[in-house]
């Protein structure tokens, strides 16, 4: 490398900065920094977390790309790095055709090491459930368990569960094949597969693993040819014994827009479901994620918390972060009395009067996006995430329903709706960024609509 890190990266960002719009960049390229230990050739920019890592390959790699080769004056690669829970980092090296079919790159990628077994917390809400996965961690497709369903509501640790499955394997028997996906992700890669023309590519790296996890299968309805694909996957896999872990939001027989001869399929082995956790399950779910974090709280919060929090498992401890971050804002004691004033305020803020059309119009003035575009069938990623998150909003902020919700944003049906709230649910709990721009737009939107 010609030029130091640094200095190719600060110019970098200072072209992405008259390139882009300033909400973008600060979202996306405010915490990136290049690493002092680049490898020649290679320029590794360290962000937040894979969120960011990913949205900036799949949007940004090529002007990226573009101006780290006008200032080194030699075509550097790039990649990208980001930190795992216990410190260490993980890496992503963009690769031509990676998003159709490397797939043994994909192989743990999303896998988050976070979520093991002996983090789950164990109650009766979830016994089932939990012990059929861990016989399916120690045994893939030895037991009577194949497929595996699982299903429950959002935020119970359906995904918690399925990936404690793929990183036991991973560590036990590391030569064994592991996929984990989504639904949407399993879509997405078909679709790419069959446009680059590469569809024998996909289906030998998904019929080729020894275990295929596949989270969310709910949201492959309406999806006639991707079901069809799937179909013969499954087939494919069960037939030599390899060990297929499904979940979705309710059980197989609830599902729409699946074809009869997959429904079938998943009742095939064992089907289980993870209610809302009791009182003395949201305590110990409690006191589990202070003892991870180090936290010092009493019984009488956590009670406290417990006792005020009931639906599910991420409300909980969305609360307990809410909680400590106004404690650590403010310099406060811990105390009942915080918890009270804090979840109390969360309670208590009134949205009464807000509409969908004010949500839209604070989110498309957010991402500096038009309005309208929410409503479009525009599917580019920008627009799509912001039409996420303010349906996301709608459905939290308003007392619309998923019909009428998905009627505003363009005549979308209510399965888009869902999957859209799971999603930025899932990352407002993974992501801080996300997080505290979800927060954002919510205050700006207490202070009454924008006119």
């Amino acid at each position: 490398m010609r030029d130091d890190p640094k200095r190719i990266w600060e110019y970098c960002l200072t072209r992405l900065q008259d390139k882009i719009n300033p909400q973008s960049f600060k979202t996306w390229f405010s915490s990136a920094t290049a690493l002092p230990n680049s490898a020649d050739g290679t320029l590794v920019i360290r962000v937040k977390n894979l969120f960011v890592a990913e949205w900036i390959e799949q949007h940004y790699l090529p002007l990226v790309s573009k101006f780290v080769s006008e200032v080194a004056q030699e075509n550097l690669k790039i990649s990208f790095a980001y930190p795992l829970h216990d410190g260490t980092l993980a890496y992503i090296i963009p690769t031509k055709g990676k998003e159709a079919n490397n797939f043994k790159e994909e192989r743990g990628r999303f896998l988050n090491p976070r979520f093991r077994f002996d983090s789950f917390v164990v109650g009766d809400f979830n016994r089932m459930a939990y012990t059929a996965a861990l016989a399916v961690a120690e045994a893939p497709g030895k037991t009577k368990y194949n497929p595996l369903f699982i299903y429950g509501g959002v935020g119970l640790g359906k995904t918690h569960l399925i990936q404690a499955i793929g990183n036991f394997i991973a560590e036990e028997d590391p030569g064994k094949k592991v996929i984990y996906a989504t639904s949407e992700k399993f879509t997405y890669n078909f679709i790419n597969a069959l446009s680059r023309n590469r569809i024998q590519e996909f289906t030998r790296a998904y019929r080729s693993v020894d275990v295929l996890l596949m989270d969310d299968i709910q949201f492959l309805s309406g999806k006639e040819s991707t079901q069809g694909q799937f179909f013969h996957t499954f087939n494919a896999l069960h037939q030599v014994n390899h060990q297929i872990v499904l979940t979705a939001d309710c059980p197989p027989e609830e599902i729409d827009g699946i074809e009869e001869r997959l429904l079938s399929r998943f009742k095939w082995g064992l089907v289980v479901d993870i209610k809302p956790p009791d009182f003395e399950s949201r305590v110990a779910i409690l006191k589990n994620k202070a003892e991870f974090d180090n936290l010092d709280l009493s019984d009488s919060v956590i009670e406290y918390i417990a006792h005020n929090i009931t639906s599910n498992i991420r409300a909980l401890e969305g609360a307990l972060i809410k909680l400590i971050a106004h404690a650590s804002l403010y310099g406060r004691e811990i105390t009942v009395d915080l918890a009270r004033k804090v979840l109390s305020q969360k309670r208590r803020v009134s949205y009464r009067g807000l509409t969908i059309s004010d949500i839209q119009r604070q989110v498309a003035r957010y991402f500096d996006l038009q309005e309208n575009s929410l409503c479009e069938k525009k599917r580019t990623k920008d627009i799509a995430f912001a039409r996420q998150l303010a349906m996301y909003l709608s459905r939290t902020l308003t007392s619309s329903s998923l019909k009428s919700i998905g009627l505003r944003f363009g005549g979308r049906d209510h399965s888009t709706v869902v999957h859209a709230c799971n999603k930025i649910e899932d990352l407002i709990k993974r992501d801080e960024k996300v997080r505290r721009m979800v927060e954002e737009i919510r205050d700006s939107l207490t202070h009454g609509p924008s006119k």
